[in-house]
């Protein structure tokens, strides 16, 4: 697993559409990234780079959109994957709008879909 950098993130994120606001390092294997979406949704994204991202790490997310007020959010297995219990435990939460991923989604992905117009 290649260690990543703020640096190396920031252009993940804005290949993938997104504009980026900030990227902190939490840990030596947690980033938290504030992304805007096209439509100026803020979107935040926490990298784990390890081997096993847990129910703790869900857990986390869960209290960051919280305190940052954040409609959405990914919690990213950067080159690992999620347990059954981080599994369980996004069940468990309602209505906080995580999604464990391993990759960054395109912020076209992000967007609202639009109803036709009736003229």
């Amino acid at each position: 697993m290649s260690q990543l950098s703020a640096r190396e993130l920031s252009v993940l994120a804005q290949q993938a559409g997104y504009q980026v606001v900030s990227v902190e390092q939490l840990r030596a294997n947690r980033w938290l990234a504030s992304l805007l979406t096209p439509q100026n949704e803020l979107i935040i994204a926490l990298y784990q780079a390890r081997p096993l991202v847990g129910a703790s790490d869900v857990l986390d997310m869960a209290e960051l959109v919280r305190l940052r007020r954040a409609r959405r959010a990914y919690l990213i297995a950067y080159g690992g994957a999620f347990s059954p219990a981080a599994f369980r435990t996004l069940n468990e939460l309602r209505g906080i709008a995580i999604e464990l991923v391993e990759s960054l989604p395109s912020a076209a992905s992000t967007a609202p879909e639009r109803e036709p117009d009736g003229g």
